[in-house]
Protein backbone atom coordinates (compact mmCIF):
# COMPACT_ATOMS: atom_id res chain seq x y z
CA UNK A 1 0.00 0.00 0.00
CA UNK A 2 1.55 2.98 -1.14
CA UNK A 3 0.95 6.54 0.97
CA UNK A 4 0.62 10.18 -0.41
CA UNK A 5 1.19 12.52 2.35
CA UNK A 6 -0.19 15.83 0.29
CA UNK A 7 -3.58 14.79 0.27
CA UNK A 8 -6.37 17.62 -0.13
CA UNK A 9 -9.65 17.98 2.06
CA UNK A 10 -11.27 14.91 2.43
CA UNK A 11 -15.38 15.57 0.49
CA UNK A 12 -16.38 12.08 2.08
CA UNK A 13 -20.09 12.44 3.52
CA UNK A 14 -18.53 11.56 6.65
CA UNK A 15 -16.00 14.84 7.14
CA UNK A 16 -19.32 17.00 5.52
CA UNK A 17 -20.77 18.58 9.06
CA UNK A 18 -17.28 19.01 10.29
CA UNK A 19 -16.69 22.70 12.59
CA UNK A 20 -13.86 24.36 11.96
CA UNK A 21 -11.24 23.17 14.24
CA UNK A 22 -12.22 20.09 12.89
CA UNK A 23 -11.78 20.58 9.48
CA UNK A 24 -8.52 22.14 10.36
CA UNK A 25 -6.97 18.92 11.94
CA UNK A 26 -8.54 17.19 8.73
CA UNK A 27 -6.70 19.12 6.56
CA UNK A 28 -3.18 18.83 7.93
CA UNK A 29 -3.07 15.19 8.81
CA UNK A 30 -5.34 13.22 6.65
CA UNK A 31 -3.04 11.32 3.76
CA UNK A 32 -4.56 9.38 0.97
CA UNK A 33 -3.16 5.22 0.51
CA UNK A 34 -3.43 3.30 -2.59
CA UNK A 35 -3.61 -0.30 -2.87
CA UNK A 36 -3.51 -2.84 -6.55
CA UNK A 37 -6.04 -5.09 -7.14
CA UNK A 38 -6.03 -7.88 -4.21
CA UNK A 39 -3.94 -6.74 -1.40
CA UNK A 40 -3.62 -7.08 1.73
CA UNK A 41 -4.51 -4.07 3.87
CA UNK A 42 -5.18 -5.80 7.41
CA UNK A 43 -4.43 -9.49 8.59
CA UNK A 44 -5.20 -11.02 11.92
CA UNK A 45 -3.00 -9.69 14.78
CA UNK A 46 -1.88 -6.53 12.88
CA UNK A 47 -1.45 -3.44 14.97
CA UNK A 48 -4.26 -0.91 13.48
CA UNK A 49 -1.92 2.51 12.82
CA UNK A 50 -5.50 4.72 11.68
CA UNK A 51 -8.75 4.81 10.79
CA UNK A 52 -9.40 3.88 7.06
CA UNK A 53 -11.97 5.29 5.08
CA UNK A 54 -12.40 4.18 1.58
CA UNK A 55 -12.48 7.14 -1.09
CA UNK A 56 -12.59 5.09 -4.56
CA UNK A 57 -12.76 1.55 -5.09
CA UNK A 58 -13.66 -1.41 -2.38
CA UNK A 59 -12.50 -3.42 0.44
CA UNK A 60 -13.51 -7.01 1.49
CA UNK A 61 -13.20 -8.13 4.78
CA UNK A 62 -13.17 -11.90 5.21
CA UNK A 63 -12.49 -14.27 8.10
CA UNK A 64 -10.70 -18.03 7.32
CA UNK A 65 -12.52 -21.25 9.49
CA UNK A 66 -10.77 -23.99 10.84
CA UNK A 67 -10.76 -26.03 7.21
CA UNK A 68 -9.07 -22.67 5.38
CA UNK A 69 -12.51 -21.65 3.94
CA UNK A 70 -13.27 -18.14 3.20
CA UNK A 71 -16.14 -16.14 4.10
CA UNK A 72 -16.78 -12.69 3.55
CA UNK A 73 -17.83 -10.16 6.58
CA UNK A 74 -18.65 -7.38 4.61
CA UNK A 75 -17.85 -5.10 2.22
CA UNK A 76 -16.99 -1.34 2.15
CA UNK A 77 -17.86 1.09 -0.70
CA UNK A 78 -16.92 4.75 -1.38
CA UNK A 79 -16.97 6.73 1.88
CA UNK A 80 -17.60 4.07 4.13
CA UNK A 81 -15.14 2.45 7.21
CA UNK A 82 -14.04 -0.68 8.33
CA UNK A 83 -16.09 -0.98 11.93
CA UNK A 84 -13.27 -3.66 13.62
CA UNK A 85 -10.68 -1.21 12.38
CA UNK A 86 -12.24 1.59 14.48
CA UNK A 87 -12.77 -0.64 16.89
CA UNK A 88 -9.10 -1.58 17.52
CA UNK A 89 -8.00 1.96 17.21
CA UNK A 90 -10.26 2.88 19.93
CA UNK A 91 -9.69 0.15 22.16
CA UNK A 92 -6.04 -0.73 20.70
CA UNK A 93 -6.82 -4.32 20.27
CA UNK A 94 -5.03 -5.88 17.38
CA UNK A 95 -7.17 -6.48 13.88
CA UNK A 96 -9.49 -10.01 14.06
CA UNK A 97 -9.65 -10.37 10.07
CA UNK A 98 -8.62 -9.85 6.76
CA UNK A 99 -9.18 -6.73 4.79
CA UNK A 100 -8.21 -6.67 1.04
CA UNK A 101 -8.55 -4.50 -1.71
CA UNK A 102 -11.01 -6.04 -4.37
CA UNK A 103 -10.44 -6.07 -8.24
CA UNK A 104 -10.49 -2.30 -9.25
CA UNK A 105 -7.91 -1.95 -5.87
CA UNK A 106 -8.87 0.87 -3.93
CA UNK A 107 -7.88 4.38 -2.63
CA UNK A 108 -8.59 5.15 0.72
CA UNK A 109 -8.20 8.05 3.29
CA UNK A 110 -6.00 7.61 6.62
CA UNK A 111 -6.23 9.35 9.98
CA UNK A 112 -4.09 8.35 12.27
CA UNK A 113 -5.17 7.27 16.06
CA UNK A 114 -4.24 9.91 17.57
CA UNK A 115 -5.73 12.61 15.30
CA UNK A 116 -8.81 10.54 15.25
CA UNK A 117 -9.06 10.15 19.19
CA UNK A 118 -8.55 13.93 19.00
CA UNK A 119 -11.20 14.78 16.48
CA UNK A 120 -14.26 12.75 18.47
CA UNK A 121 -12.79 15.18 21.26
CA UNK A 122 -13.02 18.42 19.40
CA UNK A 123 -15.71 17.66 17.08
CA UNK A 124 -19.34 16.30 17.98
CA UNK A 125 -20.31 16.13 14.57
CA UNK A 126 -17.20 13.34 13.71
CA UNK A 127 -18.56 11.11 16.51
CA UNK A 128 -21.86 10.97 15.70
CA UNK A 129 -20.63 10.22 11.66
CA UNK A 130 -18.56 7.36 12.86
CA UNK A 131 -21.37 5.99 15.60
CA UNK A 132 -23.59 5.97 12.56
CA UNK A 133 -21.51 4.18 10.36
CA UNK A 134 -21.00 1.56 13.08
CA UNK A 135 -24.24 1.46 13.97
CA UNK A 136 -25.37 0.35 10.15
CA UNK A 137 -22.54 -1.78 9.71
CA UNK A 138 -23.43 -3.78 12.61
CA UNK A 139 -27.14 -4.05 11.82
CA UNK A 140 -26.16 -5.13 8.01
CA UNK A 141 -23.56 -7.54 9.99
CA UNK A 142 -26.20 -9.38 12.12
CA UNK A 143 -28.20 -9.50 9.09
CA UNK A 144 -25.92 -11.33 7.55
CA UNK A 145 -25.13 -13.51 9.92
CA UNK A 146 -29.25 -14.22 10.52
CA UNK A 147 -28.97 -15.34 6.65
CA UNK A 148 -26.37 -17.68 7.44
CA UNK A 149 -28.14 -19.35 9.78
CA UNK A 150 -31.58 -19.01 8.49
CA UNK A 151 -31.73 -19.33 4.61
CA UNK A 152 -30.23 -22.03 2.53
CA UNK A 153 -27.31 -21.76 1.00
CA UNK A 154 -29.18 -20.82 -2.53
CA UNK A 155 -31.06 -18.59 -1.21
CA UNK A 156 -27.70 -17.03 0.03
CA UNK A 157 -26.29 -16.72 -3.33
CA UNK A 158 -28.98 -15.77 -5.01
CA UNK A 159 -28.91 -12.42 -2.69
CA UNK A 160 -24.87 -12.16 -2.99
CA UNK A 161 -25.65 -12.13 -6.85
CA UNK A 162 -28.70 -9.64 -6.41
CA UNK A 163 -26.06 -7.07 -4.20
CA UNK A 164 -22.85 -7.95 -6.33
CA UNK A 165 -25.02 -6.83 -9.45
CA UNK A 166 -26.41 -3.60 -7.89
CA UNK A 167 -28.13 -1.82 -10.76
CA UNK A 168 -26.67 -3.79 -13.28
CA UNK A 169 -27.74 -7.44 -14.83
CA UNK A 170 -24.25 -8.37 -14.22
CA UNK A 171 -21.90 -9.90 -11.62
CA UNK A 172 -18.10 -10.25 -12.72
CA UNK A 173 -16.88 -12.93 -10.64
CA UNK A 174 -15.38 -16.48 -10.75
CA UNK A 175 -17.14 -18.97 -8.99
CA UNK A 176 -14.31 -19.83 -6.94
CA UNK A 177 -14.29 -15.92 -5.27
CA UNK A 178 -18.67 -16.53 -4.97
CA UNK A 179 -17.95 -19.60 -2.68
CA UNK A 180 -15.20 -16.93 -1.01
CA UNK A 181 -17.78 -14.45 0.25
CA UNK A 182 -20.21 -17.52 0.78
CA UNK A 183 -17.79 -19.13 2.90
CA UNK A 184 -18.25 -22.78 1.27
CA UNK A 185 -16.80 -24.26 -1.60
CA UNK A 186 -16.45 -23.90 -5.45
CA UNK A 187 -17.98 -27.17 -6.10
CA UNK A 188 -20.79 -26.37 -4.36
CA UNK A 189 -21.69 -23.00 -5.92
CA UNK A 190 -21.00 -24.91 -9.46
CA UNK A 191 -23.72 -27.18 -8.40
CA UNK A 192 -26.15 -24.41 -7.05
CA UNK A 193 -25.68 -21.76 -10.58
CA UNK A 194 -26.45 -25.06 -12.08
CA UNK A 195 -29.88 -25.07 -10.31
CA UNK A 196 -30.49 -21.21 -11.12
CA UNK A 197 -29.28 -21.61 -14.71
CA UNK A 198 -32.08 -24.51 -15.51
CA UNK A 199 -34.71 -22.58 -13.30
CA UNK A 200 -34.01 -19.49 -16.51
CA UNK A 201 -32.61 -17.04 -13.67
CA UNK A 202 -29.02 -16.58 -14.52
CA UNK A 203 -26.81 -17.19 -17.59
CA UNK A 204 -23.22 -18.36 -16.34
CA UNK A 205 -20.29 -17.62 -18.52
CA UNK A 206 -16.81 -17.61 -18.03
CA UNK A 207 -16.13 -14.99 -15.13
CA UNK A 208 -19.28 -12.95 -15.66
CA UNK A 209 -22.66 -14.10 -14.42
CA UNK A 210 -25.68 -12.51 -16.06
CA UNK A 211 -28.99 -12.10 -14.30
CA UNK A 212 -31.81 -13.19 -16.24
CA UNK A 213 -34.84 -13.11 -14.03
CA UNK A 214 -34.75 -10.96 -11.19
CA UNK A 215 -37.85 -11.30 -10.01
CA UNK A 216 -37.33 -14.66 -9.79
CA UNK A 217 -34.01 -14.52 -8.10
CA UNK A 218 -35.53 -12.10 -5.26
CA UNK A 219 -38.19 -15.32 -4.75
CA UNK A 220 -35.50 -17.49 -4.33
CA UNK A 221 -33.79 -15.29 -1.30
CA UNK A 222 -37.08 -15.27 0.61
Amino acid sequence: MTQDTNAPLASLPIFRDLNERGRELLARRIRVATAEPGATLLSPGDSVAGVYFVEAGSVRVHYLDVEGREGTLYRLAPGESCILSLNCVFSEMAYPAWANAEDDGCSLLVLDGATARELVEVDPAFLRALFAQASDRLFRLLGTLEQAIRLPLEARLAQLLLDLAGDSDEVRLPQERLANHLGTSREVVSRLMRGLAAAGLVESHYGRIAIADRAGLERRCR
